[in-house]
């Protein structure tokens, strides 16, 4: 028998097109403002590809890695049920910035404001999309548990914004530093070496005027000075291209006293061969094989150790050769292992290293490490202990040319800025003593760090960003004929 089929009555009709006309404009709300969640992941998305894996290319980020993470979280954001959102906001706040960072970090300059608006858009879709999934979870909620909710959120955004007030108002009092002779003026080095990018970690050739600097944030270029260092005449800096400069960070460069070796730092993972396409996404899961194989066989199968490596390069022919990683080289200080370890640099005779580690053993984030060459080979590596090193970060340590102090950055609390020039004097038994402040006008309110000397003892170098400079770190001199002698 066949069912009865039912029919709407005329009464019916406008309230059910009403019913269907709500629904659309609420469907299409929600799409636009799904839409506006996921639009800084989808111009990461589209950025990765016009950028390309040539581009994307670092250890630290792949191209594969920064599109799927991009696409997946564009999806969630615009089909995700409300109550997902919540776990989907907390999760992509806490890990895409960090990715996008990571990947995005050698983007060339046009693509930086793209990547800014991804960066930062990213944090606040995050947000949003807890805030979205919370509303739509407290619809459910009654009077009390929204009251609760609001108490809470209240008292956590409170919380964040006290302690943030603590940290940017609690700047260490200048009287707690050590004065330095104020009316020694610092001098920028001007225009010609310094730029809108950071410019820092100088090393000299013996004679002194031939500079190698960290330069373009994350390079290193040589310039020559054609003049007296008063009248500061240097020639355009060139940036040391491939082997040495490349699209991983190659920073801190310093001189052995010979003048025949480079030694600099870098994230590179391999000695050569590290521009071959879709290398990194095989980066990570090397290193972690390295970890586990360079303790027993002594040496790195696939060059890089750790974070970050010294690597050398011998100077052949007027030409700098392909870096080798340090540890693979013989004669060379036991400075690598699969922590980060950077920042090396010699005492005038050679046969004193120190550098800047993370390995275990350590009294902080970073710490200064020494190995001494004697009867022609390095000791194991020495912690400079409490006298030197403290619970937050010490390092790039520079001794000076008679080797009697080092001169160390740290930001420890009682300075005048973030990071600030400490010194530390050797006794006639060779203990080191208390780091003390080099004071003004050494240090500022702001960043001095990663100190360096003229090999004659003359002139002491230091990066700044404070008042008066070109960009984000610059170089910057003071003569004393007093300190290095």
């Amino acid at each position: 028998m066949p069912m009865p089929v039912a029919h709407r009555s005329p009464a019916q009709e406008p309230i059910t097109l009403e019913l269907r006309s709500r629904w659309r404009n609420r469907a299409g709300q929600n799409l636009y403002a799904r839409s506006v969640l996921a639009a800084p992941f989808t111009l990461s998305l589209i950025l990765t590809f016009v950028l390309g894996p040539g581009t994307i290319n670092s250890r630290h980020g792949s191209f594969i890695e920064l599109a799927l993470v991009s696409a997946v979280i564009a999806l969630l954001m615009l089909i995700a049920r409300p109550r997902l959102l919540i776990p989907v906001g907390v999760a992509t706040f806490l890990v895409f910035p960090l990715s996008a960072g990571l990947g995005f970090h050698f983007a060339p300059d046009w693509a930086r404001p793209l990547v800014g608006i991804i960066f930062y858009g990213s944090m606040v879709a995050s947000v949003g999309a807890v805030g979205w999934g919370a509303v739509a979870g407290a619809r459910r909620w009654g009077r009390r548990a929204r009251l609760a909710a609001a108490v809470a959120t209240g008292a956590i955004v409170g919380g964040i914004g006290l302690v943030a007030f603590w940290a940017l108002g609690s700047t260490p009092s200048a009287e707690t530093s050590t004065a330095g002779d104020a009316a020694i003026p610092a001098v920028n080095m001007g225009s010609v070496i310094n730029t809108s990018h950071r410019e820092s970690e100088p090393s000299f050739t013996a004679d002194g005027r031939t500079m190698y600097f960290n330069c373009d944030d994350y390079d290193i270029c040589v310039a020559h000075l054609n003049s007296t260092w008063e009248e500061g005449q240097w020639t355009t800096p060139q940036q040391l291209g491939p082997p040495i400069s490349t699209a991983y960070i190659d920073v801190e460069p310093s001189l052995n006293p010979a003048g025949d070796r480079l030694y600099f730092t870098s994230t590179r993972p391999f000695g050569d061969g590290d521009t071959l396409p879709g290398v990194a996404t095989y980066v990570n899961a090397l290193g972690r094989i390295t970890m586990l194989t360079t303790d027993r066989l002594g040496v790195s199968l696939f060059g890089g150790l750790g974070a970050d490596d010294v690597w050398v390069s011998e100077l052949v022919a007027g030409s700098w050769s392909v870096p080798r990683n340090l540890d693979d080289v013989s004669g060379e200080p036991p400075v690598n292992t699969t922590f980060s370890d950077h920042c090396l640099s010699f005492s005038a005779s050679g046969n004193e290293a120190f550098w800047t580690s993370t390995r275990p053993g350590g009294l902080g984030g970073n710490d200064i490490w020494t190995s001494r060459r004697v009867d022609g080979q390095w000791t194991r590596p020495e912690n400079l202990g409490p006298s030197v090193n403290g619970p937050g970060s010490d390092h790039h340590s520079i001794p000076t040319p008679d080797g009697r102090a080092l001169y160390i950055t740290s930001d420890r609390t009682g300075g005048l800025g973030g990071n600030d020039i400490y010194v530390a004097t050797r006794s006639a038994s060779g203990q080191w003593g208390r780091l003390v402040n080099a004071g003004r006008p050494l240090n500022g309110p702001g960043d001095d760090r990663c100190a360096a000397w003229t090999p004659d003892g003359k002139f002491f170098l230091f990066d700044s960003d404070r008042a008066g400079g070109h960009g984000n770190k610059d170089l910057w001199w003071v003569q004393d004929r007093d300190r290095g002698r």
